[in-house]
Formats: structure tokens, sequence, C-alpha cells
């Protein structure tokens, strides 16, 4: 386990508790998981792998990170280092494995990415998503998950106060940033091709600004580069007014948000996933992270390159009723999973 931290599981049996009838649902089941040594992944795989009777298969192409991560699990884990662009490397995948659940949440997820890496970017979401349900399809895999963004959303009007599963906003698709967001579309869009015309079963996770121990150190979002600072025992660089509001959302509970749609969800449905707080002000984000590491806020500008991959949107506040209608709740708010982030992270000394 990456994170030895005794609190961290205890933390992990208490989502365990909480959620038992997830954890039920996938006995004696495969899931394959994407993305695997990533924040989100890497947060499920943890939970998974603390049930005896669940088989992972996690799939990156870091073979250093998949390798410190996860060299504790030995039974019922399996690791596979390579590109799932590469259909070839899926269908080997799948006819080792039989997964009955896929989890893709491979995918570029750093604003620097976007801007130095856009047809990556792209191709991790399309190419990727496309090779994954052709497999999904061929080797009747129970359900596929896509993990979405609530950047597929695109920049709302000033009258909507937060987005719900069937809104849409507006992407400008002639810039470099618009890969991300256009990825995102074209493969909810490739899922639901596939459940029309192959019968797929397949949900879809549309999911806010996560954060937590987990993180890619890489990782240039806002609210990682916040708790890298505080972690460092450093002032937090906040590179805008910070009067963006956003939906921010604690990993574990984007991670038991994910589990409980993928399987208590309706078949071909979107799930937003972001903690129920409601929207917060990046500002009062960055604050929580300050207060977490002893520091203060401070302000300073960005470099071009960084401001190609940022975000223009100023307000992005998703509604989660659909997915606590199905039991779900988020147990962490943003003060309280930034001191836990905060904590596990001066423990590790990673970044």
């Amino acid at each position: 386990m990456y994170i030895k931290s005794p609190e961290y599981k205890k933390e992990l049996e208490i989502y365990l508790s909480e959620f038992s009838d997830v954890f039920e649902k996938f006995a004696d089941s495969t899931v394959l998981i994407t993305g695997a040594a990533g924040l989100i992944g890497n947060y499920i795989i943890d939970l998974l792998m603390a049930k005896e009777d669940i088989k992972v298969v996690a799939v990156d192409r870091n073979e250093e990170r998949m390798n410190i991560r996860f060299g504790d699990y030995k039974e019922n884990f399996i690791s596979v280092i390579g590109d799932v662009n590469d259909m070839a490397l899926c269908e080997k995948i799948f006819s080792e494995n039989k997964p009955d659940y896929v989890i893709h949440a491979a995918s570029n997820t750093s604003p620097l990415d976007y801007a130095n890496k856009p047809v990556d970017t792209i191709c991790t979401n399309i190419i990727a998503t496309h090779n994954l349900l052709e497999c999904v399809r061929k080797y009747n895999t129970k359900r596929f998950m896509f993990c979405s963004s609530v950047e597929a959303y695109g920049t709302g009007s000033d009258d909507v106060d937060e987005f719900d599963e069937l809104y849409s906003g507006y992407v400008d698709c002639n810039t470099v940033r618009a890969g991300y967001p256009s990825g995102k579309r074209a493969s909810e869009a490739m899922c639901n091709a596939y459940m029309s015309e192959y019968g797929v079963d397949f949900v879809n996770a549309r999911i806010g600004r996560i954060y937590g121990a987990t993180v890619i150190p890489e990782d240039t979002k806002a609210p990682t580069q916040f708790i890298s600072n505080a972690v460092r025992d450093e002032d937090i660089v906040l590179k805008s007014p910070g009067t963006q509001v956003f939906s921010f959302g604690y990993v574990g509970d984007c991670a038991t948000g994910m589990l409980k749609m993928l399987s208590h969800g309706e078949k071909g449905c979107v799930y937003n996933v972001a903690d129920c707080e409601g929207g917060i002000m990046l500002r009062d984000f960055a604050s929580a992270a300050a207060s977490a590491g002893g520091r203060e806020v401070v302000f300073d500008l960005s470099t071009d390159l960084a401001k190609a991959g940022y975000s223009k949107v100023t307000r992005a506040v998703l509604s989660v009723k659909k997915l606590e209608s199905l039991g779900w709740k988020s147990l962490y708010n943003h003060v309280e999973g930034t001191k836990r982030t905060v904590k596990y992270l001066k423990e590790l000394n990673v970044l």
C-alpha cells in the first residue's frame, strides 16, 4: 500500500463499512482499472484490495509509479504496464483476465499536459475508450464506467447556479485547451453509441475537482498545487483573485461515489461526483489548505504556458442529488479533507 499510515487504513475501513452494499456487489468479481496509479484509480484500488474476495487488474503506463504504489499487493492483484491506446494490449488484458467490471480512469488531468500534450490528451480519451468498449462488447463485460469530468459541461450561463446531469454549456472547440473537455464529451457519446448499437452496459462519472494524498506529484491543477505548498511548508500560491466557485471532492468520497454508481447506478446514466458541500470559492479552498499546513495565502502571476492549460470557467458547481439518490453521501468536507491530505503527504515526504 502506497500510504501506510494507520489513520489511512482506518479511513478505508470506515468507507468499507459505510458502503458495505457496494463491496458486496463486487464479491468474487474481477475489476479492471486503467489509469491505476493516478489520483482516483489508486484510491479505488486500495479500497478494493482491502477486500479479499475481489480481484483487481491495474493498468497504467508509468512502471515506476505502479511499483511504488502497488508493490505490496500480491494476492488477487495483477499489474499491467502499458498504454490502452494500444488495441493489442487491450485484447491481451481482456482475453487473459475476463474482467467483470471496467473503470476507465486513464487520462491526462494536468493543465500543463493539456497545453504540452494536446494530442495525447484527446487520444487517451477517444481512442482508448473505443478500444476498451470494443473489448467490453466482445468479452461480455458486465459494466463499463467512463471517467468524465465537470469540464464536459463547458462554460455555464450566468443564470445557472449548478449543473445537473442534463445541462450542457459552451466549449470553444477552436483552442488547444478544448482537447480535454471535447475528448470527454466525445467519449461519453461513444459509450451511448455502444449501448445503442451493441447493448453495452455503462455508466459515466462526471467528476469535480478532486484532491487527496494519492495525487500524482506532477499534477499542476490548482488544488494540488495549494496542498503541495502546504506540505512543503510554503505559503499557498493563488494565481488568480480566487473568486471562482467550484465543486471539490475528497478522493475517498469520489472513489466511493464512483463505485456506488458502478454497482447500483442505472444503465446508460451519467452521475455527477463531488462532495455534498456545493460550491466553494477557490480562495476558501486555498485558505483551508494553508491552514492545514500552518501557512498563509499569497498571490502570484501565472506563466503564459500554464495559462494556456488553465480553464477559463469561473463557476462550475455540480448537483450530486442523483448520486445521493443511490444512497451515497460524502464523508469529508474540504476543511477536513485538506487536513487529512496534508497530514498523509507530510508523512510520505514525496512532494
